[in-house]
C-alpha cells in the first residue's frame, strides 16, 4: 500500500470521527402551560430548561415555587392568576422573570437571591415581607404592594445596582428599606403612601439615588442611619408626620462620623419659605436638623407620572401564543443526523481523493 493511500485513510478516519461527535446548535425555547401541561407551577419549573417560559392560566395555586432555573413565570391575568403562598416564591437562579401574578398570604412574597432578574407587573398583598432582594442588577418595577404587615414592601440586603421603579406601595408597615451595605441602587418614580412607619429608610448603605418619588401620609418620610453619599432629589414629601430624620446618636456613640448626603430640590409640604423671584425655588433652605437641609426646596410638587394605581387599572390578559420567545439554549443534533452528515462528507472526500490518485498514476505511466 502506497504512502499516499495510508495518509488518505488516516485523514478519512479522523474526519469521520470529528463529524460523528455531537454538534451543539441553537434550539428555540418552549412555552409550558400550567395547568395544561403540568398541574403545578413547581412541576412546570422542574421540567423546564433555562430560557423556557411558564405561562400560568387564571386560577388559585396554593404552593411555594422555588425558581432554580432561568425561566419566565408569566401570569395570564394579574387580578385572577393568584399564588397563595406560605413561604413565598424563592428565586435562586440568575435571569428570572416574574410578571402578571397576585401573590398573597405568606411570609415573603418573593425573595430574590440572584442577579439580572425582572420582577414586574405583580400585586403582592397580605404578606409579612413583600420582595426581599439579595443580589445585583435586578429590576423591581410596576408592582403593587398592599397591606404588607410586618416589614417592608421592598427590602434590599447586600444588594447593589438594582432598579426600583414605578411601584405603588400603600398601607404597609414600611415602604422601601435600603439596608446592610446596599449600594449604587436607583429608587425612582415610586408612589409610597400610608406607611405606618418609614416610607424610605437607609441603613449602612451608600451611593444610592433617590429621585422622583411621591412620599406621603406616612409616619416618617425618609430616615438616614450610617449611610453616606446618597442623593435625595426631586421627590415630593407630602403630609408625613415627620418628613425626614437623621437621628444617629446610637451610631455616633461607637465613634463613627455623622452621615453626609445630598438632599436637594425636593418638595416639602410643610415648607414655610417664600419665592420672591418666582423661579419655583424657595429663597431659604428647608431645615431638617442642624446638620441636614435642602438648600433649594421646590415651591410646588413635581408632576410624577404614575403608571400603576390600585384602581381602576384594567387587568391585562396574556395569550400564551403571543409570548415572545425566550433566549435560545444549546441543544445537540441527534446521532442519526451526525452519521448522515459524516457519511456524505466522507463520500465526497474519498471520491475526490481517488480521482486525484488515479490522475497521478496516469501521469506517472505517461512519463
Amino acid at each position: 500500500m502506497s504512502k499516499s493511500i495510508v495518509l488518505l485513510l488516516v485523514f478519512v478516519f479522523l474526519t469521520g470521527l470529528c463529524l460523528i461527535l455531537p454538534v451543539p446548535v441553537k434550539a428555540a425555547s418552549k412555552t409550558i402551560v400550567v395547568p395544561d401541561d403540568y398541574a403545578s407551577i413547581q412541576d412546570a419549573i422542574d421540567n423546564a430548561s433555562d430560557g423556557d417560559t411558564i405561562f400560568i392560566k387564571k386560577g388559585v395555586y396554593v404552593e411555594n415555587p422555588v425558581v432554580n432555573k432561568s425561566v419566565s413565570l408569566v401570569g395570564e391575568d394579574r387580578a385572577t392568576t393568584v399564588i397563595d403562598v406560605t413561604a413565598g416564591i424563592k428565586v435562586q437562579k440568575d435571569g428570572v422573570t416574574i410578571t402578571g401574578l397576585t401573590i398573597y398570604d405568606g411570609y415573603d412574597g418573593i425573595s430574590v437571591a440572584a442577579n439580572y432578574c425582572n420582577i414586574s407587573g405583580n400585586k403582592i398583598t397580605s404578606v409579612t415581607h413583600g420582595i426581599v432582594v439579595f443580589g445585583y442588577e435586578n429590576s423591581i418595577s410596576g408592582n403593587i404592594f398592599e397591606s404588607v404587615g410586618l416589614s417592608s414592601a421592598i427590602q434590599l440586603n447586600f444588594a447593589n445596582k438594582n432598579l426600583i421603579n414605578k411601584n405603588y406601595i400603600v398601607s404597609c408597615v414600611e415602604g422601601i428599606q435600603i439596608w446592610q451595605n446596599s449600594n449604587n441602587n436607583t429608587i425612582t418614580e415610586n408612589t409610597i403612601t400610608n406607611c405606618q412607619y418609614t416610607a424610605i429608610s437607609f441603613q449602612n448603605s451608600n451611593y444610592n439615588l433617590i429621585v422622583g418619588n411621591n412620599i406621603s401620609h406616612s409616619g416618617l418620610g425618609t430616615s438616614i442611619y450610617g449611610s453616606n453619599n446618597n442623593t435625595i432629589s426631586n421627590n415630593n414629601y407630602s403630609d408625613n408626620d415627620v418628613q425626614f430624620s437623621a437621628k444617629e446618636d446610637y451610631y455616633l456613640s461607637f465613634g463613627y462620623n455623622r452621615s453626609v448626603n445630598i438632599i436637594d430640590e425636593n418638595y416639602w409640604s410643610d415648607y414655610k419659605g417664600a419665592d420672591a423671584n418666582g423661579d419655583g425655588i424657595g429663597d431659604t433652605p428647608y431645615v431638617v436638623d442642624e446638620y441636614n437641609q435642602d438648600n433649594h426646596p421646590l415651591m410646588e410638587p413635581i408632576d410624577i407620572s404614575q403608571t400603576l394605581l390600585p384602581q381602576p387599572t384594567p387587568s391585562s390578559t396574556t395569550d400564551p401564543s403571543t409570548i415572545p420567545s425566550s433566549p435560545e439554549t444549546n441543544q445537540e443534533l441527534s446521532p442519526i443526523v451526525n452519521v448522515v452528515v459524516a457519511f456524505l462528507v466522507i463520500t465526497v472526500v474519498v471520491t475526490g481523493a481517488l480521482i486525484y490518485l488515479k490522475k497521478n498514476r496516469c501521469e506517472a505511466k505517461n512519463k
